[in-house]
């Protein structure tokens, strides 16, 4: 948090009257802000009079007899101070001190220290202070609130009834939302098989979703069922920032993959079925002939194949090889089915 003050420069003058010896009177002066520098001075026979000063609160930087030059330091706060002049002419005779009173100034402002938000989110600075009468913000907006979205340096200036200014900075970090990755969808296929879904990376909190059901642990250990299931996964970083990712884990049980189907419409075993092949709606089948040529292919195998090639013409009865592909990451199954008439 810094405030940084405008630096002026004025002369005020003190009016010094002479009468009968050495008497100094002088006018009121202006309001002073905090953080400025003002040059005050008096009429008096400055050739040959020496002016002693003398100021509360502030620092005197130059003094010219007649005049000083004064700092009101930035970090005072208002109030009254008190400059103080004693005249000595010429013949040595002293006046008697004349004080006169300055009003300090001081405006303050906030808009936070160096908040953080999430990716996604906004920050809404505000201007609090006690003294300002007007706002100015980055984009020459005059509300006592500002907007951001992005990291970077953001500043207001205010201003009082004195016309008397300050500024306060601060810096917005607008930290990344977590990326994290369960993995392609997949699926248990083997009886006593264990799959864990977890993460490489720590973070502060999980929270597992499948339907009604929820874990908070920072993994979930997954075995066979008869059911395809869609886990939701959201985490939270040191930041407060939300991450999450899906993946569908299909329960298929064992492959019964048969070897052989007979197509003559007599109502049995006409089509080449395979059980749990419908947990994988990406799947993809290819048959080929013992010429390498492909005769089938299904893209989800959503109908099974009855034994007719690509153009709906009966294959003869033969041994056809097959590429199952489950595109869930593992290797794709073949083998051979005999086709019987």
């Amino acid at each position: 948090m810094k405030y940084n003050k405008n630096i002026l420069v004025s002369i005020f003058s003190l009016i010094l009257i002479l009468v009968s010896g050495v008497y100094a009177q002088a006018q009121d002066v202006p309001v002073a802000c905090a953080g400025s520098i003002v040059r005050y001075g008096v009429y008096g026979d400055n050739g040959n009079s020496v002016f002693q000063w003398e100021v509360t609160g502030g620092q005197i930087l130059n003094n010219y007899n007649d005049s000083v030059e004064v700092l009101w330091p930035s970090t005072m706060s208002a109030g009254a101070q008190t400059i103080t002049v004693t005249e000595t002419n010429l013949i040595g005779c002293l006046g008697n001190p004349y004080s006169t009173i300055v009003i300090i100034s001081a405006p303050d402002v906030d808009i936070q220290d160096d908040p953080y938000i999430c990716e996604g989110s906004t920050f809404e600075f505000y201007a609090s202070s006690s003294t300002a009468i007007n706002y100015l913000w980055p984009d020459n907006s005059t509300g006592t609130t500002f907007i951001a979205s992005s990291t970077g340096e953001y500043w207001v200036r205010i201003q009082d009834n004195n016309g008397c200014r300050a500024t306060d900075t601060s810096f917005l970090t607008v930290h990344q939302n977590p990326i994290i990755d369960l993995g392609n969808d997949t699926s248990i296929c083997e009886a006593g098989e264990i799959l864990v879904l977890e993460l490489d990376t720590l973070y502060s909190s999980y929270l597992w979703t499948l339907g009604d059901e929820f874990w908070t642990t920072s993994y979930l250990n997954l075995d066979v069922s008869s059911e395809q299931r869609k886990f939701y996964l959201e985490v939270e970083d040191q930041w407060g920032c939300i991450g999450y990712d899906t993946i569908t884990v299909s329960f298929c049980g064992e492959f019964l993959i048969p070897n052989a189907f007979t197509p003559n419409g007599d109502g049995s075993n006409d089509e080449w079925r395979i059980d749990n092949l419908a947990f994988f709606p990406e799947v993809s089948v290819d048959i080929y002939d013992r010429r390498g040529e492909r005769v089938f292919h299904s893209k989800g195998y959503e109908k099974a194949w009855d034994g007719t090639d690509s153009n709906g013409r009966k294959m003869p009865m033969d041994s056809y090889y097959y590429v199952i592909d489950l595109n869930n990451g593992e290797k794709p199954i073949v083998g051979t089915v005999t086709l019987l008439r």
